[in-house]
């Protein structure tokens, strides 16, 4: 009796593999949630977990596939075009980088471009078929064959065969050894707090106001007082 109560209760948790106490996970391997863990689940899904503290668990391809009982989703061929693989990456410096098995299944489809990812962080790749350093994505927003869009908005048109080959934080060179100077982005001014009895600057020092004193126009920079006085605001 206790040997088919025991099958039973292993039928029940390959049927679920994120279940409320434990989660089982492709390869066969068990982990028990520990109380505070499976207090934390809100709701379990066909594709993710929702927990009470507002963090969301997405399940990659394999993973949903097994939860929800279904055969395992079909993969594109694996064909690579450069150093960066379903696998790993291969380094010019040979300190190659080998994935684990998350890592190889976040990996959905490798272009000569730039890895599309399952959790949706994609990476761009550069002429070499290498991932951009940060910096680079973060001011590169999209580029492209024949041009090329910065974070700061500048949008460039790139003659043939011509490629960004370095970003640094105030710009980027071309191969063609043109540089592209990135535009500052300023802050949008505060306002100041005006009332009857006084004045509170953007940079936030107040200014009390006299009886009878008021504001008669007040802009970006400054307020004019029916005194005629002007009072400039410290940028």
């Amino acid at each position: 009796m206790k040997l088919l109560v025991a099958l039973c209760v292993m039928a029940v948790g390959v049927s679920a593999q994120y279940g409320e106490s434990g989660i089982i996970f492709p390869d066969g391997t068990l982990r028990q949630l520990t109380p505070e863990e499976a207090a934390n689940i809100a709701a379990i899904g066909q594709s993710g977990v929702v927990f009470k503290d507002g963090s969301n668990k997405q399940f990659d391809m394999d993973f949903a596939a097994l939860h929800n009982n279904l055969p395992a989703p079909a993969r594109p061929e694996e064909v690579t075009f450069g150093p960066y693989g379903y696998h790993g990456i291969i380094k010019p410096d040979g300190n190659n980088v080998q994935f684990s098995h998350d890592q190889h299944s976040n990996v959905v489809l490798v272009g000569p471009s730039g890895v599309i990812t399952a959790d949706g962080k994609n990476l761009q790749l550069d002429q070499d078929g290498l991932p951009l350093p940060l910096r680079r994505k973060r001011a590169v927003a999209l580029e492209g064959p024949s041009g090329v869009l910065f974070a700061d908005g500048q949008l460039r048109h790139l003659p043939v065969g011509v490629t960004v080959v370095s970003v640094g934080p105030s710009g980027a060179t071309l191969s063609n050894g043109k540089h592209v100077q990135f535009r500052e982005k300023r802050s949008a001014p505060s306002t100041a707090v005006i009332d009857e009895s006084g004045i509170i600057t953007p940079s936030g020092r107040p200014i009390h106001l006299p009886l009878g004193t008021y504001v008669v126009n007040h802009g970006p920079s400054g307020i004019l007082l029916n005194t005629g006085e002007s009072i400039q605001f410290e940028l």
